[in-house]
């Protein structure tokens, strides 16, 4: 019995590779056509080069654009999961924890500064707690969203502490281009006191607002247990 996996493999290479779920499909229908023409009585050979003539010629571009038309599709499916699970409840979390914000701010409620001594430049240290205390509501309002688009557990969480995530990327992108640019254009490296300045903001503005973020995604979670419980 030819080895119509291997076949398949070795006539329709698109890009270099072939999807297993299509290898499989076409090589289980050349299979059956194959054995339905010695059913028929037509020698070995002869349905082997029939079968096989299926996918040569202009039968391997039409598999050719089949096989892209359903990794596109795959494709776009796993976007559309992605969107509908992690991105849009990840905007809403963000959405909802810059308007707790600015609410705050709106009504006079400033984050207190301490400062810390410093002979370079002055570094401070940020204390957001009614915002804070605001931030576990937030991300269970994202864990909510993505677990009613289906989302796992690790999609639930990164959609839940997407605002912490967002401005750790934003502080760690952006201080590599001042590090470079104070080094060859200003002729200044950075001391310790830069580093610890950078460890401050990702502290205030990414680290523990993620930390409480991740507290709505534990409420969330323990609510759906709760049902599972009583029963």
């Amino acid at each position: 019995m030819p080895d119509w996996k291997q076949i398949v493999r070795k006539n329709l290479r698109v890009l270099g590779v072939c999807s297993p779920e299509f290898t499989e499909e076409l090589a289980g229908h050349l299979e059956d056509s194959y054995e339905a023409l010695l059913c028929e009585g037509v020698p070995a050979e002869v349905a082997f080069h029939r079968t096989v003539s299926q996918i040569e010629g202009r039968c391997r571009i039409w598999l050719v654009l089949r096989f892209l038309q359903e990794e596109f599709m795959t494709g776009f499916t796993r976007m559309n999961g992605f969107i509908r699970k992690v991105a849009l409840p990840g905007l809403l979390t963000t959405a909802a924890s810059g308007l707790v914000g600015w609410v705050l701010i709106r009504a006079n409620i400033w984050p207190k500064i301490i400062l810390m001594p410093n002979r370079q430049f002055q570094m401070f240290l940020a204390l957001w707690p009614w915002w804070w205390g605001m931030l576990p509501l937030c991300g269970a309002l994202g864990a909510l969203l993505s677990q009613r688009n289906g989302g796992s557990r690790l999609q639930r969480i990164a959609a839940a502490t997407a605002p912490g995530a967002v401005i750790g990327a934003l502080l760690l992108l952006e201080f590599p281009v001042a590090f470079i640019f104070d080094g060859l254009v200003n002729h200044r490296w950075w001391g310790s006191a830069m580093w610890e300045g950078l460890g401050l903001l990702l502290l205030q503005f990414a680290v523990i607002p993620a930390v409480l973020l991740l507290l709505g995604v534990g409420v969330v979670e323990k609510a759906r247990r709760m049902p599972s419980r009583a029963i």
